[in-house]
Formats: structure tokens, C-alpha cells, sequence
């Protein structure tokens, strides 16, 4: 299976004790299907020193925690965002589904030019829909025009407008 979550990701806490606070990625464990985000989840440890130079105490850790409690966070729009997958340049890559940027750092300039040339297409398909609906209703009241005006200038309309 495939992680939507990788390290240095940034994501957001969606469930448990956390929850609501964004951090980076420092560790993922797909075998246990868990990461370690910075500053989320922090746990006591009581540490004892190993040798003299060793300081022993209580320290706090950042504890892993189950991937399917987070949700990463897309770098272009700043949204919490599901996972997507596409193709580019023969590679799988994570795309956001909320605004289409990709997640993975080494293909946002292809993913990029990718939605632009789709937006493009896309709004020269809407112009060509747009100028065919438009041509056809003004082809209509040309016609119209040109018959009132053939309606107005007959002869008998001649002979009435010029005694």
C-alpha cells in the first residue's frame, strides 16, 4: 500500500488528544502505519544516565501516532487535503484534491504546466461554445431587423409616409 504521508510533509492532527494542530513529518514507519510529527503527541520518558557523562531526567518526546489520524496539508492552497494520484513523467506522484497542486516537491513545475494547458483547453472549448450560442441568437434578430425594416419601407408605407 502506498503512504499518502512522507517526511518533511506538513499535515494536520484530525483526530485524538492533538487534534486541530499542524506539524512536520519527522518520521514515517509504513510497517506500523504510524509517523512522528514534531511537537504532536509528546510523551514523558523517565531517561536514567548510562555513564558518568550522561544526564538522566524527565525528558518529552514526540511519540509516533497512526497515519490515518492525519491529513496532510497542501503547500499551494494551505487546506487540509485528501490524496490523489497521477502520473507524470512515468512516475506516480500525490496530487492535492482540492486545488490539483502536486505534493511532491520534485514535480510541482510539471504538475503545474499540466493544469494549465487543462484550464486552457478548457476555456478555449467554453469560447467556442460561447460564440456558436451567441452567433446563432444574433443571426436571429439581424433576420428580424431586416424584415421590420422590409415591413416598414413597403410601397404602400412609402405612399402613406409621403402625402
Amino acid at each position: 500500500m502506498k503512504m499518502n504521508i512522507k517526511k518533511g510533509d506538513n499535515v494536520l492532527v484530525i483526530a485524538g488528544k492533538d487534534k486541530g494542530k499542524t506539524g512536520k513529518v519527522m518520521e514515517v514507519s509504513p510497517s506500523q502505519n504510524k509517523a512522528t510529527v514534531e511537537n504532536i503527541n509528546m510523551v514523558t520518558k523517565h531517561k536514567k544516565p548510562r555513564n558518568a557523562q550522561e544526564k538522566g531526567g524527565i525528558i518529552k518526546i514526540a511519540a509516533p501516532m497512526e497515519i490515518s489520524n492525519l491529513m496532510v496539508v497542501c503547500q499551494t492552497c494551505g487546506k487540509a487535503t485528501r490524496v490523489a494520484r497521477k502520473e507524470v513523467d512515468g512516475k506516480n506522484c500525490r496530487i492535492c484534491k482540492k486545488c490539483g497542486a502536486s505534493l511532491d516537491r520534485a514535480y510541482v513545475k510539471a504538475v503545474k504546466k499540466e493544469a494549465k494547458k487543462a484550464v486552457k483547453a478548457e476555456a478555449k472549448e467554453e469560447k467556442k461554445k460561447d460564440s456558436n450560442v451567441k452567433a446563432r441568437p444574433e443571426a436571429k434578430t439581424q433576420v428580424k431587423t431586416k424584415a421590420m425594416d422590409k415591413t416598414v419601407t413597403t410601397p404602400a408605407a412609402r405612399k402613406t409616409g409621403s402625402k
